[in-house]
């Protein structure tokens, strides 16, 4: 055989057709490249959503603090507000200085160390899903 390329020949219901491994190849090649491209527009979209989700927070945290003493229930509860802002402020300080990959890394982790805490969690957020796409 002194032909070095093959000849794959697919038979289908719209009869057979001759492809070049060659071809196969290079559509599976930019299949992959564009695989790729989708998934670092994906990757830039959720960067951005997460500068985005910070800044929210930050401003809820600040929405909260400056009501936190003209809560009704007197100074525990203002107290109990200021605490809920620090820890919102805190959130949105993890987003600013986490990329999603580290994110995701430490959730997998959380996930492994405790599977059950993680089933627990995923049903909560199953369910108040749930919920909201019936209001």
């Amino acid at each position: 055989m002194d032909r070095v390329k093959e000849d794959v020949v697919a038979n289908n219901e719209f009869g057979t057709s001759g492809f070049n491994s060659d071809t196969v190849a290079d559509a599976a090649s930019r299949a992959q490249e564009q695989a790729k491209r989708y998934g670092q527009r994906a990757m830039d979209a959720v960067e951005s959503g997460r500068q985005s989700a910070a800044s929210t927070l930050d401003d809820a945290a600040s929405g909260i603090r400056s009501k936190a003493d003209a809560l009704p229930g007197g100074p525990e509860v203002g107290r109990f507000a200021r605490r809920a802002a620090d820890r919102i402020g805190g959130a949105a300080q993890y987003l600013r200085e986490h990329e999603v990959k580290d994110m995701m890394s430490e959730v997998e982790s959380f996930i492994k160390e405790h599977p059950a805490q993680a089933l627990l969690g995923a049903a909560v957020v199953g369910f108040l899903a749930g919920r909201s796409m019936r209001s």
